[in-house]
């Protein structure tokens, strides 16, 4: 069973992820993925739309310079996610055979944005309020940033109807903790 956890920038889904792996489950991050894809079957095609001044010395993509193209237009973000998205779930759907008979979570942020929560047998939805989001992400990646990040999100009312499993993370790290026992309890019983 592949289950997706998505929720807005800042929600807790990465510290979710952790009290998930502590707890013996295997997890998977979409963006690491993503960026593994980039740097190897994408490659070729990313510096084709975007050009070779993206690649570092050592012949790298520059994610930062990219982001920096794709995250200030709509229609190149789209080009980029054309690009990725499809090689992204193609490891995705490999998951699926390899891990058959065992519960596995992979951390996406973009799941209903994109559709791939119709790839996963379950959404676990990270929910918390805006401001605590914002508080979170902006020491992470800047105010400014997190805005900008949180702007390209769906909001919760959207994400919400396609939840399977919902965690409230308002409060403490220990509440969030038992909450993810609490999860791995219930689907363990599926």
């Amino acid at each position: 069973m592949i289950v997706g956890i998505t929720g807005n920038i800042g929600s807790g889904k990465s510290t979710l992820s952790k009290f998930l792996s502590l707890g013996g489950f295997t997890v998977y991050d979409a963006d690491r993925i993503g960026k593994e894809v980039l740097q190897k079957e994408a490659k070729d095609d990313v510096v084709r739309v975007f050009g070779r001044e993206l690649l570092t010395d050592s012949g790298l993509i520059d994610t930062r310079k990219l982001a920096s193209i794709v995250f200030s237009d709509p229609l190149l973000l789209k080009k980029l996610t054309d690009i990725l998205h499809p090689l992204i779930l193609e490891r995705l759907k490999g998951l699926k055979s390899k891990h058959s008979g065992s519960v596995v979570f992979v951390e996406a942020a973009v799941a209903v944005e994109y559709g791939w929560h119709t790839f996963f047998d379950g959404l676990v939805v990270v929910f918390a309020y805006r401001g605590q989001r914002l508080l979170r992400a902006a020491r992470r990646f800047g105010l400014k940033e997190a805005l900008r990040r949180d702007s390209l999100q769906l909001p919760y009312s959207e994400k919400l109807k396609y939840a399977d499993y919902l965690i409230c993370n308002t409060g403490t790290l220990l509440h969030l903790k038992e909450q993810a026992e609490l999860l791995t309890e219930e689907i363990l019983r599926c």
